[in-house]
């Protein structure tokens, strides 16, 4: 957190706001992305005690705020993965519970769905982070989080389909 987020907050925490949508600066390998629709990343970080809940969802959960929700305007700094390793690590998870989304879906394993999970959707997301969202100018680092982003859909896929069988 930077001192200027700190200090906006002790002000903030005044007001008769139920929580705060606060500007996600993601980092990726030590690298801020800039673009490729990593900054801003809004999420509500700063709740009201008692006026929030998580939904039910497995997969990248929302808190859900009873009452007014304000924006402060100094970014959350966000270092998620110092290293490649670690992101694979870490979308392993995330990609076991896609899976099980897949299988709680039962979606029914044909040539079509193969081919929407492996060539359209992986092609769909590329585009959008990278060309759509201009991760193309965070350079390397952008196209590389364009293309592991990408690889989520053919995983979670591959591993429901031997999960299945």
């Amino acid at each position: 957190m930077t001192p200027e987020l700190a200090k906006e907050i002790l002000g903030a925490i005044s007001k008769n706001v139920s929580g705060y949508w606060i500007a996600r600066k993601n980092f990726f390998c030590g690298h801020w992305l800039k673009k490729g629709g990593q900054y801003p990343d809004y999420v509500i970080r700063l709740v009201r005690r008692g006026r929030a809940r998580f939904p039910c969802q497995s997969v990248h959960e929302q808190i859900a705020v009873d009452g007014l929700v304000g924006h402060l305007k100094n970014p959350l700094l966000h270092y998620s993965y110092d290293t490649i390793a670690e992101y694979w690590r870490n979308a392993n998870a995330y990609i076991a519970l896609q899976a099980q989304e897949l299988s709680t879906q039962k979606l029914a394993v044909t040539p079509v769905t193969w081919f929407v999970y492996n060539a359209v959707k992986p092609t769909v997301t590329f585009f959008l982070l990278f060309f759509r969202h201009k991760g193309f100018m965070d350079s390397y680092w952008g196209f590389l989080f364009a293309l592991f982003s990408a690889l989520h859909h053919p995983l979670a896929y591959m591993k429901y389909v031997k999960d299945t069988r």
